[in-house]
């Protein structure tokens, strides 16, 4: 009896504090519809579904495999990005071997003016793919979020009026014309974050010439989304301004984009995304699931959240042990000290890992889902482009923002106890 009122409370608390966000709402699986579109809102439809089919193979099938010769910026004689692609498609056995494809990027060839050559960009698009090596046949989970992040212009279509309103606190305008990206900067991101974002447009646009369409967008490098959806609601509201940025939440509308560190965090030695996932899964291997030390942990700065401080709590102490192991990461100190102690692939040796949100949505999260461990999510309120289809009890493990160390512990306490279920899963995730 005790076992079933477990069971219960453990099925009620996924539900009331997975923090799913707009996951069931009725508007997800919005259809194409026959409705008058501007040709803006058209560009950027498209836009967002070559991109994220892009970051379908990017991210989800981790089949990249770029070599850089140098970043721009650090050499101003010769700057070269060889981004070289494995494409594999689900199906039967090739029968001719993968082709890598080297898609140079050289902006600088002793040009100074900061304008790509003219006959730079190609124009037209070539299969890459062997024909006898079938397509897939249903787009990634997160297409439908198109959709909804569109929404609001469903019936309005987007003005060059409402694109201009986004600059109050946009950092940079992109508009790509006949296959050629042109950017204005406004405000200077913070770190490089605006200079990695634009470095993977321009890898899109080298990579699919002739296939993204004309657009015209701005973009917010910040943390926090800014659109209040309240702001823009009755009869006599305006349409909001169309903002990109790396994540958003259920009371805003702005438009989720990939972070930056899919191409690199050079501040604090995170390599690009394709490089750093083989080191991970290298580092997977170094310890099977069951041999991993059976806590959860934790490492990051806690001084940027109040929920980040307060799991600082949960810490083993003398008294109590939550079944977290939890350290703080002093990120100056790291970088004089080479970074010894934040390499990523290093810290695959635990059973679970917690995730938790910083200042707004954080970047780690995809380092720990690589992890191959339990990972404890505790209820966010933000989200990035691929995060809003993750499951619960599929993906991870919910653990609740308003007593996280009792929800830890009953979580690695469950795990160590059904250490076979657990590895079952971890292997049809």
């Amino acid at each position: 009896m005790r076992e079933n009122m477990q069971g219960f409370q453990y099925q009620r608390y996924i539900w009331s504090g997975s923090g799913l966000y707009r996951l069931f709402r009725d508007t997800i699986w919005l259809p194409f519809l026959a409705t008058k579109k501007s040709p803006t809102r058209s560009s950027l439809l498209f836009f967002f579904c070559l991109l994220f089919f892009i970051f379908g193979s990017f991210y989800a099938t981790r089949l990249l495999d770029t070599s850089t010769t140098s970043i721009a910026g650090n050499t101003p004689t010769k700057t070269i990005l060889v981004t070289e692609t494995n494409h594999v498609h689900p199906g039967k056995i090739p029968q001719k071997p993968w082709r890598k494809i080297e898609i140079p990027l050289n902006c600088s060839s002793g040009n100074f003016t900061g304008i790509c050559p003219v006959d730079y960009y190609p124009s037209k698009f070539h299969s890459w793919d062997d024909q006898d090596r079938p397509a897939p046949t249903t787009c990634p989970d997160y297409f439908r979020w198109i959709h909804e992040d569109l929404r609001p212009w469903k019936k309005t279509g987007i003005t060059n009026d409402m694109v201009k309103r986004a600059q109050r606190t946009a950092n940079f305008r992109l508009v790509v014309v006949d296959g050629r990206a042109y950017v204005e900067r406004y405000i200077k991101g913070f770190q490089t974050r605006d200079v990695f974002t634009l470095w993977g447009i321009l890898q899109l646009l080298r990579r699919y010439p002739g296939k993204v369409p004309d657009l015209d967008l701005m973009f917010d490098c910040v943390d926090w989304p800014v659109v209040k959806s309240t702001d823009y609601r009755g009869p006599n509201a305006t349409a909001p301004p169309p903002l990109f940025r790396y994540c958003g939440d259920d009371a805003t509308l702005d438009i989720v984009f990939p972070d930056w560190s899919f191409w690199g965090w050079a501040e604090i030695n995170i390599k690009p995304w394709e490089g750093l996932l083989e080191e991970l899964k290298e580092g997977n291997k170094r310890k099977r699931w069951m041999d991993r030390e059976a806590y959860a942990f934790w490492k990051g700065n806690p001084i940027v959240a109040p929920g980040r401080l307060d799991l600082l709590k949960c810490n083993v102490s003398d008294k109590q042990d939550w079944g977290a192991r939890v350290y703080s990461q002093d990120w100056i100190r790291e970088s004089q000290e080479g970074y010894k102690q934040s390499d990523l692939a290093s810290q695959c040796t635990h059973r679970y890992k917690i995730y938790i949100e910083g200042s707004a949505w954080s970047v780690s999260e995809k380092y720990i889902l690589a992890c191959n461990s339990v990972t404890l999510l505790v209820k966010p309120r933000y989200y990035d482009f691929f995060t809003r289809s993750l499951i619960p009890v599929h993906h991870y493990w919910p653990i609740r923002d308003d007593d996280k160390c009792r929800s830890i512990k009953f979580a690695v306490d469950w795990g160590n106890s059904h250490k076979r279920k657990v590895t079952k899963d971890l292997k049809n995730v």
